[in-house]
């Protein structure tokens, strides 16, 4: 019967010992004749009965030793290491554990159980049975050992007998930490074919002379058809008395892994070889001191590769050209390779030898390391991207230099600025403007427009100092910073130099520049600061008149930041249809000697949402920058003619209505929007007068005369306003369908009082009648210029000397004063 599943019969224990002398009886035989240890114990600890095992482990008869306490079998660390299991056991609960415990010099594992004696519900003692399971725990420590020591076996060979055994059976996977037994044809049939002749070889006796066999590696088939491969060496065991070998033992060492990373590392390699063969790149290889061992050439025959390859190979890598050495390039490249770190995508130049052009290469690699954490070298890959390199300076240069100048365009400028201010952040930036540009495009075109700015560049270029960067910002703008120009001296050479005139074929053109200044740090220490405020700086120096240098102030700042937030406040004026209109009038002298007025020409008003009033020559221009002259224009228009509207129903007057109309307006739209609203209104177009501003891009803009001629085939009249200031020229008055023209208010202010003043008003006025143009005189502001204008023919004027501008109602009550006067 299996020990595990002993069970023992009812033994009841005496309640004295036994003596000595008892014959023992059949319960005692039987428990003597068990493979275990057999202990009987009262409540109290002590034993009442054992069997001869028991006996014999503690080195005593069974009889001798009945009566013991366990504090007498057992040490003071056994006993307390045990005595928690003891109170499970008298508590009524069986219990087993594991113990050691040295016998003879040898340590044993013992499996105990307790079971307790239990009568009429009460623990009278307990029964201990100690199995010994040291052969157990050995066979486990073994098994765990071999699966430990995974594809390492010891065996013996018995070449008398012929039969080799195993700890370990490799012939079947599923028995892999069992041991074996072969003889030699089952050995040799296990083995590949090409590597039975080897293992013959190696149990030769003169193999074995010296004791030990030679290494052999061979492949073993397994019964699962599978293949492992192993390295096996044995030692001369036992020699018969000739000294010829009887047995061999041996270690046998599972290699397949190594064979098939070895394998894959070969294939590998040949495809590594191929791929370096057939690649555009090329490989390389440095031995610990620095020096080209290796420099794989493509098979695509690159010759630049190959001359690189003949003049570097045993040669150390910072010793092929000195001249190349002080690069920063190749600086950056002895850095890294002393600090031993790998590097990736480093350009460097190169050059072959004298004579040849140079090549830009890439290269990457990484150290390669010996035992011991020793440098044993480099190996890298190289790639020729001198064809990449060339084609990005290409784009460099259509991504940052400016085509018809050959200067550097924005992006490069501020690429450039940006660099140049990190590293020291001071300097001077001047926007330059060339004014009237437009122009000369408009009535030369853009071919001799294009040459001018070319001409413009090459001058920029001739007068900056040494350092100065030039760029072409974008139409007839330039920027030029400097490091040291706070004084304005190179902004006032270049207002010279570009006034000098310009010969383009037949033409000489002279032009004046606008330039606005901005200095960092002062200024703005980055370039959106300093292009802003010299952008700033510019536009002032345009509104003050053009032609002159204009320094970045904190007032101007102010303006900026005004012009910004009106900007933004006039687009809801827009939208919301938030402006108002004033009437002045214009009037002629009756036969009875009072002025009476002819005509209202309306004038846009607006004020701020805080009430704030801001003047014409402020607001108006802006929604032309705001690229809404179209639809402010409409909305004055549409007012203006309801105005008129009312002032005809309500006081019966015969007069008309002047609207300024901007050149912005001037498309074929506009007509329509004209037709529409005098059909609104249900008025006679010849009761409206528009009024244009002397531009010469009326002059040069087909789409501008057209709409003027569809204008006056309505019936609307047209009047030319601020005369004398702008282009004035015969072929603009005789051009344009105008059937009136008004002498600016430069002339008529002072007029009484200034010859020059009076001679420019009597040529204006002589010069109108002979083209049969009416004349109005604007801005007659006193009774002495008022008795001048009228003597000399003008029978139009508007100005304070008459009227200022007036609010709608006061305009009514004008009309009907003047009715009631009759």
């Amino acid at each position: 019967m299996p020990t595990d599943d002993l069970t023992l019969p009812a033994v009841a224990a005496p309640a004295v010992a036994a003596p000595a002398s008892a014959a023992p009886d059949a319960a005692t035989q039987w428990l003597d004749a068990l493979p275990l240890q057999f202990s009987h114990f009262d409540a109290d600890g002590f034993l009442l009965r054992c069997n001869a095992a028991f006996a014999a482990w503690r080195g005593a008869d069974a009889a001798s030793l009945r009566g013991k306490h366990l504090h007498d079998l057992l040490d003071a660390d056994e006993l307390e290491r045990v005595r928690p299991y003891l109170r499970e056991v008298l508590a009524g609960r069986a219990v087993q554990y594991t113990r050691d415990q040295l016998l003879d010099g040898v340590v044993r594992w013992l499996e105990v159980r307790l079971h307790p004696e239990v009568e009429h519900d009460r623990v009278r003692g307990f029964y201990c049975l100690d199995i010994d399971r040291t052969d157990r725990k050995q066979h486990a420590e073994r098994t765990a050992l071999l699966e430990q020591a995974a594809g390492v076996t010891f065996w013996s060979l018995d070449l008398r007998a012929g039969v080799l055994r195993s700890e370990q059976d490799w012939s079947d996977p599923r028995r892999g930490a069992l041991p074996a037994r072969y003889t030699i044809d089952e050995l040799l049939g296990m083995l590949l074919d090409e590597d039975r002749d080897a293992v013959l070889r190696g149990l030769r006796p003169q193999s074995l002379r010296s004791g030990v066999s030679p290494r052999i590696e061979a492949g073993v088939r397994r019964r699962d058809g599978s293949v492992i491969w192993t390295r096996s060496q044995a030692l001369v065991s036992r020699r018969d008395s000739r000294g010829d070998a009887l047995e061999l033992m041996g270690i046998s060492a599972d290699i397949t892994a190594e064979r098939t990373a070895l394998r894959e590392l070969r294939s590998s390699e040949q495809r590594f070889r191929t791929f370096a063969s057939l690649s555009s790149d090329w490989f390389w290889e440095l031995d610990a001191h620095g020096r080209f061992t290796s420099v794989s050439a493509s098979s695509m025959r690159n010759r630049h590769v190959e001359a690189v390859r003949d003049a570097v190979l045993g040669r150390a890598w910072d010793a092929i050209d000195p001249a190349l050495a002080q690069l920063p390039q190749w600086r950056a490249l002895r850095t890294v390779m002393q600090r031993e770190l790998p590097f990736h995508d480093l350009v460097l130049p190169y050059r072959a030898g004298i004579g040849n052009a140079t090549r830009w290469w890439s290269l990457s690699a990484t150290p390669v390391w010996a035992a011991h954490g020793v440098l044993d070298g480099w190996r890298g890959v190289a790639r020729d991207i001198t064809a990449q390199r060339e084609a990005e300076d290409q784009l460099y240069a259509i991504a940052y230099t400016d085509g018809l100048t050959g200067l550097s365009n924005r992006r490069g400028f501020e690429r450039l600025l940006r660099t140049a201010l990190a590293q020291q952040p001071a300097g001077t930036l001047l926007f330059i403007d060339l004014d009237q540009f437009k122009q000369v495009n408009d009535s030369l075109g853009h071919g001799v427009g294009d040459r001018l700015l070319a001409e413009a560049a090459q001058r920029i270029q001739g007068a900056r100092r040494a350092g100065d960067m030039v760029a072409r910002f974008g139409g007839d703008e330039f920027l030029v910073f400097s490091r040291d120009d706070a004084d304005c001296g190179l902004a006032e050479r270049l207002r010279a130099e570009l006034a000098r005139p310009f010969r383009i074929d037949a033409h000489e053109l002279r032009t004046t520049v606008s330039i606005g200044v901005a200095c960092a740090p002062r200024d703005g220490s980055d370039i959106d600061a300093l292009l802003s405020h010299a952008d700033v700086a510019l536009h002032e120096a345009k509104t003050q008149g053009r032609n002159r240098v204009q320094a970045f102030t904190p007032r101007l700042q102010a303006r900026v930041q005004r012009r910004v937030q009106l900007e933004g406040e006039l687009r809801a004026a827009l939208d919301e249809d938030g402006f108002t209109l004033m009437l002045q009038p214009i009037a002629a002298r009756g036969t009875d000697g009072v002025w009476r007025v002819e005509c209202f020409e309306a004038l846009a008003r607006w004020s701020r949402p805080d009430g704030e009033r801001v003047g014409p020559t402020e607001f108006v221009p802006n929604p032309k920058g705001l690229g809404e002259m179209h639809r402010f224009g409409l909305l004055v228009m549409r007012r203006a003619l309801r105005l008129l509207q009312q002032l005809r129903a309500g006081h019966g007057w015969r007069g008309g209505i002047a609207v300024n109309l901007s050149p912005a307006q001037l498309r074929a739209a506009c007509v329509d929007c004209l037709r529409d609203e005098l059909r609104a209104t249900a008025l006679d177009p010849a009761l409206l007068t528009v009024e244009l501003t002397e531009n010469l891009q009326i002059m040069h803009s087909a789409e501008a005369l057209e709409t003027l001629d569809a204008i006056h085939d309505l019936g609307v009249r047209v009047s030319l306003d601020d005369f004398g200031v702008g282009f004035s020229s015969l072929e603009y008055v005789t051009r344009l369908p105008a059937a009136q023209l008004k002498i600016d208010r430069a002339f008529c202010h002072g007029v009484a009082a200034d010859r020059h003043k009076a001679a420019v008003v009597t040529a204006t006025l002589a010069m109108a009648r002979s083209l049969g143009l009416q004349v109005v005189a604007e801005g007659v502001e006193h009774a002495a210029d008022l008795a001048w204008v009228e003597r000399a023919g003008c029978t139009l004027v508007q100005g304070w000397a008459l009227w200022p501008a007036l609010e709608p109602q006061d305009a009514a009550a004008l009309l009907q004063r003047q009715r009631a006067a009759g």
